[in-house]
């Protein structure tokens, strides 16, 4: 009688999703503007993962950019997964790099440490999972969030919804700025018009009004990123800067040029050339200027003078993963500030978005307010001496 072969278990991922949203509560803490999952894509091709994605700011002039990975398994191949972070940070050109493992092997801390990378250990993934606070969490994961994202998916059957979340969250990538703060505005746009024309109440309008203030929290960071190259510049001139960057995106003068080569070839190659192309620069510019951008380029301004923008763009992440999902009118001041801005550049009536979302009668404390670093773990690093606790 032959005997049955030994079943392996069906490896889920669940251990490795529950290490990520740890750590990110983790750095969320410790004041960090943080986005999960974030997909790496070139020419409609999903590349690669970036577990953690962070940005910082530290000062008027300091802002930073982080990709941690983190792989808690039996065979984290720690030293692979460093040459490999070390290689994607230099290709999408952000600051700082991290690796959270399980490995346990003290050379691969000096290794770390040598080459500027911060460093999370099995000891320190322990002592993170041992908090109460980050473990007690009032926040959905982001597996919950997606979970929402495909019961509407289903009833409508499309992706639709979860492609949007998806390019909104891969802009962050390699167009963290002016570019990815367009795609972000973007995403508000349909994600709010998708909330106004829910029922209200609804759970459709709920997700919805979640994944709006997320495009917001990211169109927020982006804009305070881009807002860190005219910090120092006059008010006047920070505001055009920033209306230019939401107008036209990463490369107001290299779009210029496009437009003038573009007018340029309609003169000498098609039929009445000189008068088409007059008729088609004058639509253009006409359009630009019926771009409200001058508006949200003046609260944007006005916000990254301190850290008002950075801290739009936390409480309103904080809002969209929280489990009572707060309504617009139970936002934070500088998180409400913003979106109300937002709302009035893409054309939304602000009483139609309050009116799709509100939150049940228990007061939605959850959420509306960031969670603070758990004292008893010390704030990271980034990257100094290759260590975090």
């Amino acid at each position: 009688m032959n005997a049955k072969p030994v079943s392996t278990p069906k490896k889920t991922g669940k251990k490795g999703f529950e290490t990520e949203e740890i750590v990110r509560s983790y750095f969320l803490g410790a004041g960090f503007f943080v986005v999960r999952g974030v997909k790496l894509r070139h020419a409609g091709d999903e590349l690669t993962d970036i577990d953690l994605w962070l940005y910082e700011r530290s000062a008027t002039l300091a802002r930073r950019r982080i990709i941690i990975d983190i792989k808690d398994n039996a065979q984290p191949k720690a030293a692979e997964r460093l040459f490999f972070v070390k290689g994607l940070a230099e290709l999408i050109q952000v600051e700082a790099t991290g690796i959270a493992t399980s490995d346990t092997r003290r050379s691969l801390r000096e290794l770390a440490r040598k080459h500027n990378v911060l460093w999370i250990d099995n000891a320190d993934l322990q002592r993170l999972k041992s908090s109460e606070r980050l473990t007690a969490s009032s926040r959905i994961t982001d597996e919950e969030l997606n979970d929402l994202i495909s019961k509407i998916d289903t009833s409508r059957a499309s992706k639709n919804v979860r492609d949007a979340f998806s390019s909104v969250k891969s802009a962050v990538a390699d167009r963290f700025g002016p570019s990815c703060a367009n795609t972000a505005l973007d995403g508000t746009l349909y994600f709010a018009r998708m909330s106004v024309g829910s029922h209200p109440g609804s759970l459709a309008a709920q997700v919805f009004t979640r994944l709006t203030y997320f495009c917001s929290a990211i169109a927020a960071a982006a804009l305070d990123f881009a807002s860190g190259d005219s910090a120092l510049r006059p008010h006047q001139e920070r505001i055009v800067s920033l209306t230019d960057a939401i107008r036209f995106g990463e490369d107001p003068k290299g779009t210029a040029e496009k437009l003038k080569w573009a007018e340029a070839a309609i003169r000498d190659f098609a039929p009445n050339g000189a008068g088409l192309a007059e008729v088609i620069r004058n639509r253009f510019n006409e359009a630009l200027r019926s771009v409200p951008a001058e508006s949200l380029a003046e609260i944007t301004a006005k916000m990254a003078n301190s850290d008002r923008l950075f801290n739009a763009a936390r409480d309103l992440e904080q809002a969209a993963f929280a489990i009572n999902c707060p309504g617009f009118d139970n936002l934070t001041v500088d998180a409400k500030s913003f979106m109300g801005a937002v709302l009035d550049f893409i054309s939304i009536d602000r009483v139609a978005f309050v009116q799709a979302w509100t939150p049940p009668p228990t007061p939605p404390t959850a959420g509306v307010a960031l969670e603070t670093a758990d004292p008893s773990i010390a704030p990271p690093e980034v990257p100094t001496d290759g260590r975090l606790l």
